[in-house]
């Protein structure tokens, strides 16, 4: 729906989750999952699929060794920066600077010249953009480290527009299961399996979004079956709803507060987060703790993202409507245990457990970055 037909709509306080990645969390466990989403560019293109990305900025200590120094995360759709590349290149490449603090050419980016990438026609231009900055998986990365280093952009397919529009699509509709006065509301795995989707089901995104919209769609506990009509706010995106910092702490204290900077997006809707000390300082991301005491841990870019949550803004009606015979639509009974997450034999598990031992054999950490910039 349009935001604007929607009677006394109003942004929902919902539609948010955690955003560091579950996947390898239930398969792996917290540990190994919080080594192993940290290891740059290929943990990134793998297993950063909550709708967050990030990347860990290293620097050198005063003993030469590189330690992470800056954590960057974005909710940024690669859709948006593709139109401002495709069809407004000298506002691309304004906004690559302001971000990166590094100033870069259209030849640099893009292997051609501003003449000649204005020539090429959008299909042209739409594929050299992915081929130079979004790659294709994490055995195959982008020819340019700009996206790389700097994280300006969600590059997995799971984190694209259309996979946030489809699951909200597919679950804003009365389910139910049974016939007539037999009919019960459907459980969200009853959903995604009917969908075909049961990979939301195991990611805090799939089940936030899903879920949320499914119960807007169809209220439980009440006599007569009533809904809300919901809408993507405008502007349309993801942003980052809460960044919990309370138990962040450097030196016994709590991080300073211009350690947090949002760069991108509007008040209340950053798209970007820039967490750390500059360059100028001599502590180290791993300096910070969770926690004080006996109990204290060093943060890692996986814990940093636990504390995030993000998410879209969703315009919900203020008051529910009933629901028309039409309207509902029947999905077939699941057995509520057909559908365990983490499992060692299900298909994406191997896939991660591939990936794990290909990081113990191959050197896949973050790439050092060319263009050194502090805040």
């Amino acid at each position: 729906m349009d935001p604007d037909d929607i009677v006394d709509g109003q942004i929902s306080t919902g539609f948010k989750w955690s955003a560091n990645p579950r996947e390898p969390r239930d398969c792996l466990g917290e540990e190994l999952a919080a080594s192993l989403s940290d290891q740059g560019w290929a943990s990134r293109a793998e297993l950063h699929n909550e709708f967050l990305e990030y990347a860990l900025i290293l620097r050198p200590d005063s003993e030469g060794k590189m330690r992470p120094k800056r954590f960057v995360a974005t909710t940024e759709l690669m859709e948006w920066w593709r139109t401002m590349a495709v069809f407004d290149l000298n506002h691309f490449l304004l906004v690559v600077e302001t971000v990166s603090r590094c100033s870069y050419s259209c030849e640099e980016l893009f292997g051609v010249s501003r003449a000649d990438w204005c020539a090429l026609d959008v299909p042209q231009r739409i594929a050299r953009f992915h081929k130079r900055l979004v790659g294709t998986d994490f055995a195959h990365p982008p020819e340019h480290p700009l996206n790389i280093e700097h994280a300006l952009f969600m590059i997995r397919e799971t984190n694209s527009l259309s996979d946030l529009i489809a699951i909200m699509h597919l679950s804003s509709f009365p389910y139910v299961v049974g016939h007539s006065d037999n009919r019960r509301p459907a459980r969200l795995d009853e959903v995604l399996h009917f969908a075909d989707r049961l990979d939301l089901y195991c990611r805090h995104a799939g089940s936030g979004l899903a879920g949320e919209a499914l119960d807007l769609a169809f209220s439980r506990g009440t006599t007569k079956p009533t809904g809300r009509a919901m809408a993507f706010a405008n502007p349309l995106g993801l942003c980052i709803r809460a960044f919990h910092m309370s138990e962040l702490f450097v030196d016994a204290a709590n991080v300073p507060a211009d350690w947090v900077r949002y760069p991108r997006g509007e008040a209340g809707m950053p798209m970007r987060l820039e967490f750390g000390p500059g360059d100028d300082d001599p502590r180290f991301l791993d300096d910070i703790t969770l926690g004080t005491g006996s109990t204290a841990r060093p943060v890692s870019g996986y814990a940093l993202a636990s504390l995030i949550e993000v998410g879209p803004l969703i315009t919900v009606a203020a008051k529910p409507r009933a629901i028309t015979r039409v309207e509902f639509v029947e999905v077939p009974p699941v057995d509520p245990s057909d559908i365990v997450c983490g499992l060692p034999e299900t298909q994406r598990c191997k896939q991660i457990s591939e990936f794990a031992d290909r990081t113990e054999t191959e050197v896949l950490g973050n790439v050092a970055p060319t263009c050194q910039f502090s805040h």
